[in-house]
């Protein structure tokens, strides 16, 4: 089910009419994603497909497609929780993205969902991952989705369904960014936001989660970061919220430890597990996922975890923004409206990276 010309969709065939060739509202693809962990997950994922099929923001014929469903370990939040199930819808719509949210919203609402932790249990969890070729935020809305990237067990049902779709904003292909974060080691590369708040977020992660990190030596004048290096992703002013950073300590203050390694060439040494910079290492050059030997490619970023404010302090900027030079890598959004909880999400994020996605239904006809 794709919609020619559509940007996220592959070229029509020779002679097909496109999309200024019909009368009515422009559409779009749209990706959400399915969740359950608590109750009768099968029911109620079951449930929540009927009824999203039947809503007129569905378009016809093709209706709404699903991956398999599958079966993954809960990331963060409180212990002792249900393995989730999860899955991804797909479908053609002239909705908005706030109309769709607000059907799956109410959707949630009606099955019984209550918001009560990230990352907690949940009877039913449904989200917008792409909404066409849009890159923008409103209140309560971010698309496309601002942490997928680093979710496994969205990209992988994602393939069954949307794999070809690409994110407007670096133009991967699902299929390509679940094949990316497979090929090497889960890691992240800090950008914008202070030095001395990166500095700090590495310093906890390495105390506190054991998480190998690296830091840009004090003393180093070769290490290019986001913010000097032409071609790679603009930092973007921080949006960290007022009077946040005043209150960090200062970088000769923050001790190493043990996990946190001082790099003085911009170069990634041989990592021996998941790790996180506070300064973007040298890439690859190229628009789409570097082919590399093994060693390298666990010396390379999945991703670029760009730091904002929070939900209601901004949106992703620009794509001429966030790509001067032409640049592409796949990004992953870091709020720090609370620092204890990016901590903790950083940390659930490389989880998130190499957690097991296992289908358990041949096919998308579960419901």
């Amino acid at each position: 089910m794709t919609a020619p010309d559509h940007p996220l969709s592959p070229p029509p065939p020779a002679g097909s009419p496109s999309a200024t060739d019909r009368d009515g509202p422009a559409t779009s693809q749209c990706v959400i994603s399915f969740g359950s962990n608590l109750g009768d997950r099968h029911e109620l994922l079951t449930a929540a497909a009927r009824e999203i099929a039947r809503s007129p923001h569905v378009l016809q014929p093709g209706g709404l497609q699903t991956s398999r469903l599958f079966e993954t370990p809960p990331i963060g939040g409180p212990g002792g929780q249900e393995p989730f199930l999860n899955a991804i819808g797909a479908f053609e719509t002239t909705a908005s993205a706030k109309e769709v949210l607000s059907m799956l919203q109410e959707l949630e609402l009606a099955l019984g969902r209550e918001r009560r932790h990230r990352w907690g249990a949940r009877s039913i969890d449904l989200d917008i991952v792409l909404h066409g070729q849009l890159i923008g935020v409103a209140t309560g809305l971010v698309v496309p989705h601002p942490r997928y990237t680093a979710r496994q067990f969205v990209l992988k049902p994602a393939c069954d369904v949307a794999g070809h779709f690409r994110d407007p904003r670096f133009g991967w292909s699902l299929s390509e960014l679940a094949s990316h974060l497979s090929a090497g080691v889960p890691s992240l590369a800090l950008v914008s936001g202070s030095q001395q708040l990166r500095r700090l977020l590495c310093t906890r992660l390495s105390r506190e989660h054991g998480i190998l990190t690296y830091v840009a030596a004090q003393d180093s004048r070769q290490v290019t970061t986001a913010a000097t290096f032409p071609g790679r992703p603009s930092p973007v002013t921080s949006t960290v919220p007022p009077g946040f950073a005043s209150g960090l300590p200062a970088a000769e203050e923050v001790a190493d430890t043990a996990h946190c390694r001082p790099v003085t060439d911009g170069q990634i040494p041989p990592p021996s597990g998941p790790w996180v910079s506070d300064f973007l290492p040298s890439l690859p050059t190229g628009l789409h996922p570097p082919d590399l030997p093994a060693p390298q490619q666990a010396r390379v970023p999945r991703l670029i975890a760009r730091i904002q404010g929070g939900p209601d302090h901004s949106g992703w900027p620009a794509t001429h923004q966030m790509w001067p030079g032409g640049w592409r890598w796949p990004e992953y959004r870091l709020e720090i409206d609370d620092l204890d909880w990016a901590v903790s999400e950083l940390a659930s994020a490389l989880d998130s990276m190499r957690c097991t996605a296992e289908p358990i239904t041949d096919d998308g006809h579960w419901w």
